[in-house]
């Protein structure tokens, strides 16, 4: 097409009427949008801007801010004579400790329950649904739960350690600095584990039956079936599945909050705890928007490859 040609053709658009460039329901398809953009603006954009605006400001709960450009980042990060760089530095390395030990164990449990739920084992629908028990449970109802068994008086824990002559004296699962976090991470594997084996499951009933026939008459272990057939099958769906749980895990604060509320000694203060902390109890709004918005860019980046794998239809 020539130069020509392009230009009359642009000419031609724009003069046609616009319900001849959008069709005869261009105005239904904008009210039917406009919900959408609703939703989006009021729950992710306005609040997003606003956090941003916050952590540009030195502002007290109910006080008048005073923008403060970047001084709360520098704060936060590099200011070694504020107590909140210490506090951040050791909230990142907790995270950093708590959502990889979570993934780590919900992998393997989860691998492990979802390969033997696949199996021919006899009450298979009884198992599976058993298991998944933990996930139906509100969180904030387990996390008691889990307090309670940890509870160093009348724990089920402490209780049944000692009547079986394993220990003289109560241990105390959430007091202990050395405890605390695992104690925690127990809770929040076994909360988060059926929604990995409901994963893997899935993926493993997706995989045909003749992969492995064919590895068997290869002469291929039980192993190196599941290095070399069910790994590689799986591998998409468990990108993605740690990608989750990573986020929701990572900013999650029902179990920490409930059972240790970040101690002791902030031996378990999470970055989303602390941000938490900052603006409830010590009224400082600039710092507690700051805190999140810094892992921000981490979260932006694990979504934007999410949804490309997603979108990609490797899933």
């Amino acid at each position: 097409m020539s130069l020509l040609e392009t230009a009359a053709r642009q000419t031609t658009l724009g003069t046609l009427p616009r319900r001849a460039l959008l069709g005869r329901d261009w105005r239904l398809g904008y009210a039917l949008t406009l919900p959408v953009i609703l939703v989006i603006v009021g729950l992710i954009a306005y609040p997003l801007v606003y956090s941003v605006w916050l952590s540009l400001q030195d502002i007290k709960l109910g006080g008048q801010g005073a923008f403060v450009g970047l001084g709360n980042y520098y704060k936060v990060l590099l200011d070694t004579s504020s107590r909140i760089q210490g506090d951040f530095w050791n909230s990142a390395r907790v995270t950093l400790l708590y959502t990889g030990g979570a993934l780590v164990g919900k992998f393997v449990i989860g691998m492990a329950s979802a390969l033997i739920l696949n199996a021919s084992i006899k009450g298979r629908n009884f198992w599976r649904a058993l298991l998944f028990l933990p996930w139906s449970i509100p969180a904030i109802v387990s996390a008691y739960s889990w307090k309670w068994i940890y509870n160093d008086v009348n724990g089920v824990l402490n209780i049944l350690l000692t009547n079986l002559g394993l220990i003289d004296r109560p241990i105390l699962f959430l007091a202990d600095p050395d405890l605390a976090l695992w104690s925690v991470l127990l809770a929040v594997i076994w909360q988060g584990t059926p929604f990995w084996t409901m994963t893997f499951l899935a993926g493993l009933q997706a995989i045909p039956g003749e992969i492995y026939e064919a590895a068997q008459i290869d002469g291929a272990s039980t192993f190196k079936s599941f290095w070399h057939v069910t790994l590689p099958n799986l591998t998409s769906l468990i990108v993605v599945t740690a990608m989750l749980s990573a986020i929701f895990t990572t900013n999650s604060i029902q179990y920490v909050y409930i059972l240790t509320n970040g101690g002791p000694g902030n031996a378990t203060e999470t970055f989303p705890l602390l941000a938490v902390t900052q603006g409830l109890r010590a009224y400082d709004l600039g710092i507690a928007a700051t805190i999140p918005l810094i892992f921000f860019p981490v979260f932006a980046l694990m979504i934007y490859f999410l949804t490309r794998h997603m979108l990609r239809g490797e899933v």
